[in-house]
């Protein structure tokens, strides 16, 4: 049996029946890649495309008066040229950065806030929202002292300072 049933649903329309599939193990999540194609575009691949472009000789565009055929038959050549001199090339797609400055107290805390920004946003008590408010700004600075605690101690124990500073910054 296949990942699927078919079954059809009688009305009493004469032949007007209709039917009902029903799919089975269907996996909505796509599949992750790890990967993603680009083109190789580089000082030598141009060169290659532009030496392409001027041996050819486009008669073959200039034989017709219909212009939408012109077109065409240029996009055509001038498409094999590119594809040709700039091949696509598999790239791993990097991991996101490691955010070290993320700790189980941010995590718990950002989890309360979320908590309290739902208790906030179904109640009309000022007490309950002046207490996110002032829970969200202390949040706000705990994340900001972390994040320049992990980065200064990054820049500290690096050798070259300068290098780590600019990523750091980028």
């Amino acid at each position: 049996m296949g990942n699927y049933s078919i079954c059809p649903i009688i009305n009493g329309l004469s032949d007007h029946d209709a039917q009902s599939i029903t799919l089975h193990c269907f996996n909505l999540r796509p599949p992750t890649k790890k990967y993603m194609l680009v083109r190789k575009i580089n000082e030598h691949t141009i060169n290659d495309f532009l030496i392409k472009l001027s041996y050819e000789t486009w008669d073959t565009i200039f034989c017709t008066d219909d212009v939408n055929k012109m077109f065409n038959s240029f996009l055509d050549s001038y498409l094999k040229f590119f594809f040709s001199s700039c091949p696509l090339k598999r790239v791993h797609i990097a991991k996101k950065k490691n955010k070290n400055w993320i700790t189980l107290g941010i995590l718990t805390s950002c989890k309360h806030k979320r908590e309290l920004f739902i208790a906030c946003r179904n109640s009309n008590n000022p007490d309950l929202i002046n207490h996110y408010k002032r829970y969200c700004k202390i949040l706000s600075a705990v994340i900001k002292e972390a994040k320049k605690l992990n980065y200064a101690d990054k820049i500290k124990k690096s050798l070259n300072k300068n290098k780590t500073m600019w990523d750091t910054v980028n």
